[in-house]
């Protein structure tokens, strides 16, 4: 599974592409860290993108807009540490609350 990164619209250029600025959320306040990253915004078809938007992006490609209250939940999610996220699991195996792993099938 892929998943996408959420940045913030910094610079839009000529050519379809734009530099966003990846952001991180702690304690519901907007973090930003710094690191910068030009990405291909013609994938957005006929979706003008300005500075302040935010956007989903994928290995260069900006693939949606979002809004500033879906992107702030969407980094805060990610903020989350998945082993505290049952706070009544009493498995103390950590990879118990992990996703499935992989098991390969026999032919």
């Amino acid at each position: 599974m892929c998943l996408g990164a959420v940045a913030k619209v910094v610079e839009v250029h000529r050519g379809g592409r734009a530099v966003v600025e990846h952001a991180s959320v702690e304690n519901g306040a907007v973090h930003y860290a710094g690191r910068r990253e030009e990405v291909l915004a013609i994938t957005m078809a006929d979706d003008d993108i300005e500075p302040g938007d935010w956007l989903v992006i994928h290995s260069g490609f900006a693939l949606e807009r979002i809004s500033e209250a879906r992107a702030i939940d969407a980094l805060a999610i990610r903020a989350t540490n998945p082993d505290n996220t049952n706070s009544n699991n009493t498995n103390p195996d950590p990879a118990a609350s992990a996703a499935p792993h992989h098991q390969e099938m026999a032919p």
